[in-house]
C-alpha cells in the first residue's frame, strides 16, 4: 500500500514538471513571435538628405545601408561601424568625402576628406595658425553645400614704422612805410619744424596691406619767416617830392661810344637818340625807352641823378644797367658798382 502511494506521488510530480516546461516553452515562443513582429525605426542622414528606415529583427549598419542602396566611397565616413548592430531610434550619419585645397604660404595642399570642420582640417595637415592670421572660411565654421573647395590662410604680420617729416614754416609779410616800395627786408629767417609719425603697418602674406597712424609727435616747432616790404612811393629829388614805381638795387657798369664799348663807334643808341653823358643809360627790355631812373649816387651831378633809358645791351639783363660816359677813361674809372635806383612814374 505504501509503495503504491509513493508511485502516485512521483507521477504527480512528473506531471507538474512537464506542465511547467510546457508553459516555459509557450512563453518563449510567444516572446519570440512578439520580438519578430516588433518594428524598429532608424534615421539615416546622408549629407543634405534625411530619411527614416523601418525594419524587424536584428540588422547591422552595413545591412541597413545596403537595403537602401547607399554605399560608401573610400574616404567617406560613417557615424558607426558597418558591423555594429543598430537599435531602435539610432541615427546613422554618412559624411561624404570631398576634394579640398588649402592655400597657405604660397603652397597648395590638395586632398580628399569627409571632415567638414575647418579647424579640424587644418589640424590634420599640421598647419600652424598664428593669432593674426586670416582663415577663410573661418576656423570653427562648418563647410556647407556649395563650398568651392578652397580654404585660404592669409599670414598677417604687423610692425611699427616711424618716420620724420618736415613742418613747413609760414611766411609773414609786413608793410613798412619807412621803406621804399620794392625794398624787402628779412626780419627773421624761417626754418622748418619736425614731426614724428608712428604708423602701424599690416602685411598680408608679406605684402603691405594697410597703414594706420598711431601717434604723431611734434619734435620741433617751425619758425616763421618774417619780411618787411616797403610801401613808400615818394622820393625827394631836385624836382621836389617825386613819385616812383619801385626802388631796387642794380649792378651798374659804364660805357662810352668808342668801338671798344659799342663796336660801331657812332654814338647812336638803340632808341635812335645820340648817347649823352648824364642822361643816357642802357637798361633791360622790360623798361621801355624814355623811362626815367633816379640814381641818388649821382644827385650831386649836373643832372641831379635823373637818367633816361635810351639804349640796350647784349649783356644788360636782369638787375643791371649801363651808364653812358663821354670817354672810355671815365667809363673805366667808374668801373662796376651796386647802386640803389628809383624807377620814376
Amino acid at each position: 500500500m505504501k509503495v503504491h502511494t509513493q508511485r502516485l506521488k512521483d507521477l504527480g510530480k512528473a506531471a507538474r514538471n512537464l506542465l511547467i516546461l510546457a508553459l516555459l516553452v509557450s512563453a518563449m515562443s510567444a516572446a519570440f513571435v512578439i520580438y519578430q513582429t516588433t518594428e524598429e525605426v532608424v534615421t539615416i542622414v546622408d549629407e543634405e538628405n534625411t530619411m527614416e528606415y523601418s525594419f524587424r529583427g536584428n540588422k547591422t549598419a552595413g545591412e541597413i545601408l545596403s537595403d537602401n542602396d547607399l554605399y560608401l566611397e573610400e574616404m567617406d565616413e560613417l557615424s558607426m561601424a558597418l558591423s555594429q548592430e543598430v537599435n531602435n531610434g539610432d541615427t546613422i550619419e554618412i559624411k561624404r568625402a570631398s576634394d579640398l585645397t588649402v592655400v597657405v604660404d604660397g603652397k597648395e595642399y590638395a586632398f580628399t576628406t569627409a571632415e567638414d570642420q575647418v579647424d579640424r582640417i587644418i589640424k590634420r595637415l599640421g598647419l600652424r595658425i598664428n593669432e593674426l592670421d586670416i582663415v577663410q572660411p573661418a576656423q570653427g565654421e562648418v563647410i556647407q553645400a556649395g563650398f568651392d573647395g578652397e580654404i585660404r590662410i592669409t599670414r598677417v604680420t604687423e610692425e611699427m614704422d616711424v618716420n620724420e617729416y618736415p613742418i613747413k614754416y609760414a611766411k609773414v609779410t609786413r608793410s613798412n612805410a619807412n621803406m621804399d616800395k620794392g625794398e624787402v627786408k628779412t626780419i627773421q629767417r624761417g626754418s622748418d619744424g619736425l614731426r614724428s609719425v608712428s604708423e602701424k603697418v599690416v602685411y598680408h602674406d608679406g605684402v603691405e596691406y594697410s597703414r594706420t597712424i598711431v601717434e604723431e609727435v611734434v619734435e620741433r616747432e617751425p619758425k616763421e619767416e618774417i619780411k618787411e616790404v616797403g610801401t613808400n612811393v615818394y622820393i625827394a629829388t631836385s624836382r621836389g617830392q617825386t613819385r616812383f614805381q619801385t626802388a631796387m638795387y642794380v649792378t651798374a657798369t659804364a660805357y662810352c661810344s668808342c668801338t671798344i664799348c659799342t663796336g660801331s663807334g657812332n654814338g647812336i643808341t638803340a632808341s635812335g637818340t645820340r648817347a649823352t653823358a648824364s642822361r643816357t643809360i642802357a637798361a633791360p627790355s622790360n623798361f621801355r625807352f624814355g623811362t626815367e631812373f633816379y640814381i641818388p649816387y649821382f644827385r650831386g651831378s649836373s643832372n641831379r641823378g635823373i637818367f633816361k633809358v635810351e639804349d640796350r645791351g647784349g649783356a644788360i639783363r636782369g638787375n643791371r644797367i649801363d651808364i653812358y660816359f663821354n670817354s672810355h677813361e671815365e667809363a673805366i674809372r667808374f668801373g662796376r658798382k651796386t647802386l640803389k635806383v628809383y624807377v620814376l612814374d
